[in-house]
């Protein structure tokens, strides 16, 4: 296939906006590593909102969706959708975005030393450092880049993928560098509007293809029968179907965590913690509520019109190939950019903050200027992306790779959710739970097994028993060594609750010697806010979906109870 130079020049115009982009904000974010890493917590709500979505939006997402729903049908998508109750959803908004900003840090490495304090505080840190912040958030990227090569390869058969792979990094590497955070939420609030755009003009034309929902229906019920269609293309998965238990695993256990870095760096840099709230909700509304959709429609329209795929991940890319015309298919193109730069921009620039901020800063080279920081920010960007790209040249299965780590940290999420909550959680804890964790997902991890040799001689559970096994083993582990390891200074607690100001209801010894912190005493609206807000998002989400597929009047009373719900929530909500 041979692009036209009408699509060659919408691709063109995009990337070199983009380095536009990063030439003018290059000297606002070379004021300080804050400016740099943070945009100097500045960004208005629905900025920092916007970024956290384009950020999200990774050139993967569409093909992920697409073997989900391949896998599971609609409801498999509920891998996603679990994470609105948590860090990234209601969760984020309305307890973890305050508190987030209230701490003033960078990265959450740094909250480490704020929360604990000793030797292993600082270990943990310099751990976290290396680990989240270069070591997995390079696997992501790697996985992202083998997706570009998925796409290049069916799109632009023609065109060496490797060497468009790099043009790109190119660009991005170059704005990213120049202008930090700065650059990269101006960019992303076009790359936001790009992504939606070719997503929902993919989903048009799949419409107009297959003849509309009614007979994407009749389709589905040929192909798998009436029953299994019905399944396929319910929103919840019925009790004893086959994905059930991994659903409830989901709703119960995997959402668990403070937001990813990435979300938790745009409510760091928002303004105050109003703006980081809002933005975190405008997040999960949009995210969680709208994007998905788009994409559910294009991959089952996929599943029928390319049905003998060996991998139905690329029934997407080949929908777009023979789907859309000149113009569109370059929109298209823009809009896949658009999702790998957003993504890139935002990995590389919060992993060379962990670089800094966790370990050259903190462990190499103390006492420097800020200016310094601010060299080394831009040198670690490069050395980020480098790392990224070795990944993906030297790793078979990236895919296996990042599922295996994803494992590695199943039950840390609910320690690092209490730590804010109570008092006695400590460094030793969150050692002991990341210990628990990797070695325990090790151990049950079928390939490890098989390497071994002792797989054949074990009962082979689903992945779902697995991480209950993971979760449970890790839970209990933590708790053993909290209660047999010393609590964090009382003084050091105290100054992190002066700061932060959490909820004093489960920080007995330190609320009871120290009434006078500013605590915040609302912890039950918090939470009667985190609930109402997960039920917004999923009363919208559903309200989009039940429109899809022509159920009206579902669908309107849906998007109407989101409405109401979110007017009581602001109506009720007062930021301390």
């Amino acid at each position: 296939m041979t692009l036209p130079i009408l699509d060659w020049t919408i691709l063109a115009a995009y990337l070199l906006f983009s380095i536009c982009i990063g030439v003018y904000f290059s000297k606002r974010a070379q004021k300080s590593v804050e400016d740099y890493f943070v945009s100097g917590r500045s960004l208005p709500w629905w900025l920092a909102g916007m970024t956290m979505i384009a950020s999200a939006f990774a050139i993967d997402t569409p093909l992920g969706i697409t073997g989900l729903v391949a896998k599971d049908g609609i409801s498999g998508v509920w891998y996603a959708w679990s994470f609105v109750l948590g860090g990234a959803g209601a969760l984020g908004a309305f307890i973890f975005a305050p508190l987030l900003r209230r701490s003033h840090i960078i990265t959450t490495a740094e909250l480490i030393e704020l929360r604990y304090d000793g030797q292993a505080a600082a270990f943990l840190r310099g751990f976290k450092g290396v680990y989240f912040g270069i070591f997995a958030n390079a696997v992501t990227l790697a996985w992202i880049i083998k997706a570009v090569w998925t796409v290049a390869e069916v799109v632009l058969p023609g065109v060496n993928p490797h060497l468009l792979i790099s043009g790109i990094l190119a660009f991005t590497l170059f704005y990213t560098a120049m202008s930090g955070l700065w650059g990269i939420a101006a960019t992303d609030f076009l790359q936001f509007l790009i992504g939606s755009a070719g997503s929902i003009v993919l989903a048009v034309f799949a419409w107009n293809h297959i003849g509309g929902v009614s007979n994407l229906i009749d389709a589905f019920t040929v192909k798998y029968g009436a029953e299994n269609a019905a399944e396929r293309l319910s929103f919840i998965p019925s009790v004893g179907s086959p994905f059930f238990v991994t659903f409830i695993v989901f709703i119960t256990l995997k959402w668990w965590g403070n937001p990813p870095p990435a979300i938790t760096q745009r409510i760091i840099a928002s303004k105050t913690e109003k703006h980081a709230s809002f933005a975190t909700m405008l997040f999960a509304v949009v995210a969680f509520g709208f994007n998905y959709w788009p994409m559910i429609f294009a991959a089952l329209v996929s599943l029928v019109v390319y049905p003998d795929l060996v991998h139905p991940e690329t029934g997407y890319v080949k929908l777009i190939v023979d789907l859309l015309p000149s113009g569109f298919l370059g929109l298209m193109l823009a809009s896949l950019a658009a999702a790998f730069m957003s993504t890139v921009d935002t990995h590389i620039n919060f992993g060379a903050s962990y670089m800094v901020n966790d370990i050259y800063r903190r462990f190499l080279k103390k006492g420097a200027t800020e200016q310094h920081y601010v060299r080394a920010s831009q040198a670690s960007t490069v050395i980020m992306l480098l790392i990224a790209v070795a990944i993906a040249y030297n790793l078979d299965s990236v895919s296996s790779a990042w599922y295996y780590i994803s494992m590695l940290t199943a039950g840390y999420g609910i320690v690092i959710v209490i730590r804010w909550f109570w008092w006695r959680v400590n460094a030793w804890a969150e050692i002991a739970a990341l210990a628990a964790s990797g070695i325990l997902s090790t151990l049950l991890s079928p390939k490890f097994g098989e390497l071994i040799g002792y797989w054949d001689h074990i009962p082979h559970l689903e992945w779902q028993y697995r991480f209950l096994i993971v979760v449970a083993g890790c839970t209990v582990s933590w708790l053993i060594v909290c209660f047999l390891t010393r609590p964090t200074n009382e003084e050091h607690l105290k100054a992190f609750c002066e700061k932060v100001k959490p909820f004093p209801t489960f920080w007995g010894p330190i609320y009871s010697k120290y009434p006078d912190l500013g605590w915040n005493p609302y912890i039950i609206r918090s939470c009667f806010h985190w609930a109402a807000g997960a039920a917004v998002v999923y009363a919208f989400c559903f309200g989009v979906g039940n429109l899809l597929f022509l159920n009206i009047a579902a669908g309107a009373f849906s998007i109407g109870v989101s409405i109401v719900l979110s007017f009581v929530i602001f109506r009720t909500w007062k930021c301390e």
